[in-house]
């Protein structure tokens, strides 16, 4: 999996893993509230809350295990490639900042449509020799082979 690819999926991974901290807090508070209303000494909590710190141990494991290594270069040090790869990797963006086919809460309704000015398929340039470089479908979007459509 390519880098982007990854970078995106650890800001999701975050973005839920925060999420659900907020809800683990708010189950234990509930079964603290629950137990103080009944004066029991001891807490109960629900299956829910033990299921919401699991998944949020597991995403933490996730983000370990994918955490980027310091001693490889990044877009930020070196080289503008990535940089580049980002900003072509954003293409696909709808106007609220997500991605096509992701959740989106803007007018796009429940999913993003992308980017309206461009479509998959569609010509947005010229190589040297006179290929297309067309907008590649969402799943190969960082395959830089699908960019391009050679021309017989």
């Amino acid at each position: 999996m390519s880098s982007p690819t990854i970078a995106d999926l650890r800001r999701e991974l975050e973005k839920a893993r925060n999420t659900l901290d907020s809800a683990a807090t708010h189950l234990a508070r509930h079964a603290e509230m629950n137990a103080a209303l009944h004066c029991s000494p001891t807490v109960m909590y629900s299956p829910l809350h033990a299921k919401v710190t699991a998944t949020i141990a597991g995403i933490d494991h996730a983000l370990a295990r994918t955490e980027p290594d310091p001693n490889v270069p990044t877009a930020d040090s070196h080289s503008s490639d990535g940089v580049w790869a980002a900003l072509v990797a954003d293409l696909d963006r709808c106007e609220h900042g997500r991605h096509q086919g992701d959740d989106c809460g803007g007018s796009c309704g429940y999913r993003s449509q992308g980017n309206p000015h461009l479509r998959p398929g569609q010509v947005i340039g010229y190589g040297l020799r006179g290929d297309h470089i067309v907008m590649p479908v969402r799943e190969d979007k960082h395959d830089p082979a699908a960019w391009r459509q050679h021309q017989p």
